[in-house]
């Protein structure tokens, strides 16, 4: 699994309604992820809250304690 943490990049997507990119160089797709506060897990995008076709806010669920949580643009990352 590639991690790639990209502020600029996860900002663009988030700003253009997109939770998700192709690296037209390698065809990987990065997927947005957040780390669970609570324990730690994986947190994939399990929904997304948006306004004016821009992302305000996307809700991760934790792969361990299936609970959904918000992260901060900061706090995410692409995998």
């Amino acid at each position: 699994m590639q991690i790639k943490k990209d502020l600029a990049l996860t900002n663009k997507l988030l700003s253009q309604g997109l939770v998700s990119s192709r690296d037209p160089e390698t065809g990987f797709r990065y997927i947005l992820c957040a780390t669970c506060p609570k324990d730690g897990g994986d947190g994939t995008v399990a929904r997304i809250d948006r306004k004016d076709n821009e992302v305000e806010r996307v809700l991760f669920c934790c792969s361990i304690c299936g609970q959904e949580f918000a992260a901060k643009p900061g706090d995410i990352f692409l995998t």
